[in-house]
């Protein structure tokens, strides 16, 4: 039964947001305490965070941006901006880099890469992370009080909210490929 908890850590470690929403949902059903799975949690995403950093710090910005920049999308010119934000608007960089799904792994690389210290990265980032998980392991609770309800009601509440969860991962990937073309288009000049 303890068990349950070793496995948040790694799950956290890769995808610790929709990880938290599922653990809210556990936690409401009685699966899990709700402390022990938000510091799990927490550690869970501030181990990558901070790898992700090192890189940074640790590599070359001209070699790395030379060899993977384009992976990304971070050209120079980008890289300047970034890190302009970064120096300049350190808190909002992160709220929107943590919160702006795909884009989290690159952005801390650049906070790295920009010279930012491991104290200052943390200032930024520890709030950001423990708001964020806050958040959706309280709406992960909420969704899981709401299924207790409403499996009151209807005997097929869970045939309900899968079919909501696959309109919803659908919505997201045609989303995703509809701003991934748009981007391509954009950046072709069309």
């Amino acid at each position: 039964m303890h068990y349950r908890y070793l496995i948040l850590f790694p799950l956290a470690a890769f995808e610790g947001p929709i990880i938290s929403l599922f653990a809210g949902v556990l936690v409401s059903l009685g699966y899990l305490n709700p402390f022990i799975a938000y510091i799990i949690l927490l550690l869970g995403d501030l181990v990558p965070d901070t790898i992700y950093y090192y890189v940074g710090r640790h590599g070359n910005s001209k070699t790395f941006l030379a060899k993977h920049g384009h992976k990304v999308g971070i050209t120079e010119k980008r890289f300047e901006t970034i890190e302009y934000l970064w120096k300049e608007h350190g808190f909002k960089t992160m709220f929107m880099s943590k919160l702006a799904y795909g884009l989290s792994t690159p952005f801390l690389i650049t906070a790295g890469l920009s010279g930012m210290t491991l104290g200052r990265f943390y200032l930024f980032t520890i709030p950001v992370t423990v708001i964020q998980y806050a958040a959706f392991m309280l709406l992960g609770f909420y969704f899981g009080s709401s299924y207790e309800i409403i499996s009151q009601y209807f005997k097929s509440a869970e045939i309900v909210i899968a079919g909501l969860a696959i309109v919803a991962i659908a919505a997201y990937y045609f989303f995703s490929i509809y701003m991934k073309t748009e981007l391509v288009k954009k950046e072709d000049g069309k």
